[in-house]
């Protein structure tokens, strides 16, 4: 595996991400889509402010479907450190969908804001891209993917803070 090399077309934002990872791949840019686009729907800087929670099978929690953790950390301040960034899997709470991420947003953390969250279930497109990658075309799927938004590749929900304790 190669490190990562920057085209001129290649946004700011996916240039930060995969320099952070150390090269580029479709799991990482769909974390990162993720991450910015929970950021922006709930009004918060990240970091300490939310909560994520990545839902992959037990046999998807290995890399290269985990490269998705390494996306929503560097997009939302999120760590496996500070406990506010973890991996998870139980299809009766969530269910079968994966890769599935739920990021809320801390109650106590953010000023005049109620606890809220964001739930991203894949399309069908993007279960179908992600089941199907083709290991020598790794750099040219996540920047086909780059070029998509969240809502493109994602069912987005909005959840409320018992939903995003409980799961239901």
């Amino acid at each position: 595996m190669d490190f990562y090399e920057p085209t001129t077309a290649d946004p700011a934002w996916l240039v930060r991400v995969a320099t952070f990872h150390g090269h580029l791949g479709p799991w990482l840019t769909v974390g990162a889509l993720v991450g910015q686009d929970a950021l922006r729907r709930l009004a918060t800087r990240g970091h300490w402010q939310i909560e994520v929670v990545c839902y992959l099978p037990p046999d998807k929690q290995c890399p290269a479907p985990t490269c998705m953790l390494d996306g929503l950390q560097a997009t939302t301040g999120a760590t496996m450190g500070k406990c506010n960034l973890r991996l998870d899997w139980d299809p009766d709470r969530r269910g079968a969908a994966w890769p599935m991420v739920s990021v809320g947003r801390r109650e106590r953390e953010v000023e005049g804001l109620p606890a809220a969250g964001v739930l991203y279930r894949p399309r069908d497109s993007l279960t179908a891209i992600l089941n199907n990658i083709d290991p020598r075309r790794l750099d040219e799927i996540a920047r086909d993917l780059a070029r998509h938004t969240a809502d493109d590749l994602f069912d987005i929900h909005p959840l409320t803070r018992r939903e995003l304790v409980t799961g239901k």
